[in-house]
């Protein structure tokens, strides 16, 4: 048996879109530790693994599935990687995919004795919340993320306060009141994030396998679209889409670009990394309508089949 201290694993949760990889980014900035990144990609294309800042010790992809429900295989295995680099790093952090809960991940992480399971960290973007609750087909991910995090993060801390985000803050105070709040990242959050995980997850809604609530596509296409005509494209299907993420090279344009939907908004920007060779277009799509998935394609390129539905748990 190893003499050696436990390595100290973080997991990030949040649902689509909330914000995950914005907080991974900024933590790896700030933090003074040397950090092993574990990222879990729920669509085909490894997008979130590459824009994961280079300041990480290492990262690990596991993607094409969520860990916590059918990767549990992969998981250990991911362990056993991490473990391997104790030497070099301090702390293993886990971003999970939109649709994982902490519940799941936690209990793979305790029963690996080498991991010391800290706090999880719920994000939450405060603006979206409402909406996500009173979708009944999403409610109790969202609600099981929420109640069993430690920290909870209210991502979108640059826009201005609102009624949304005051009613976000207590919907989280009566969902979890023992979590700890927070909107920046500082030094009450760093410390936040290292007290020990404390298992109070007391919901009461029914556990689905996530293939059965969520469908998700990948677009692959040789040819650079056009960028006006591709993003009206894209905001046709917006209020179909939970989230969209991937890099598209625009017609005219030599580099690929970050494309994003989350929230009901589109964003384009330049990628924090080289997401290397490929295709013009590498965008998946995430939803609970396989129509609409479906809907969103080109002259030029098809989605490729959705992946059969499962009772996988």
């Amino acid at each position: 048996m190893s003499t050696r201290a436990p390595l100290p694993v973080n997991v990030i949760c949040g649902y689509l879109g909330a914000g995950k990889t914005t907080l991974l980014n900024r933590l790896l900035t700030q933090s003074e530790e040397r950090i092993i990144v574990m990222v879990n990609d729920f669509g085909d294309i490894a997008v979130d693994a590459a824009l994961v800042s280079a300041r990480s010790a290492d990262t690990i992809q596991l993607s094409n599935g969520c860990i916590c429900c059918s990767m549990a295989g992969g998981m250990f295995d991911a362990f056993e990687r991490a473990l391997s680099l104790r030497e070099t790093a301090d702390r293993l952090v886990i971003e999970a995919s939109g649709v994982a809960e902490p519940a799941r991940l936690t209990a793979f992480a305790r029963a690996e004795p080498d991991l010391d399971c800290r706090a999880v960290v719920a994000v939450v973007d405060p603006f979206t919340l409402e909406q996500r609750l009173q979708d009944g087909r999403i409610c109790g991910v969202v609600r099981r993320q929420i109640e069993g995090a430690d920290v909870v993060y209210l991502s979108r801390s640059d826009r201005q306060p609102d009624e949304r985000s005051r009613k976000a803050c207590t919907r989280v105070m009566l969902a979890n009141p023992a979590s700890a709040i927070h909107d920046a990242m500082g030094k009450a959050f760093l410390k936040a994030m290292d007290a020990p995980h404390v298992d109070m997850t007391v919901s009461t809604l029914p556990a689905h396998a996530h293939a059965d609530l969520f469908s998700r596509a990948t677009l692959l296409q040789d040819a650079a679209p056009e960028r006006e005509g591709f993003l009206d494209r894209l905001r046709a299907a917006a209020l179909s889409l939970h989230r969209a993420k991937g890099f598209v090279r625009f017609a005219s344009e030599e580099a690929p670009s970050l494309v994003q939907l989350a929230g009901g908004e589109i964003t384009v920007c330049k990628p924090p990394n080289d997401p290397g060779p490929g295709p013009a277009v590498r965008l998946v799509l995430i939803g609970t309508d396989d129509a609409a998935l479906r809907r969103f394609r080109t002259k030029q390129a098809t989605l490729e089949p959705l992946p059969a539905r499962s009772g996988t748990t």
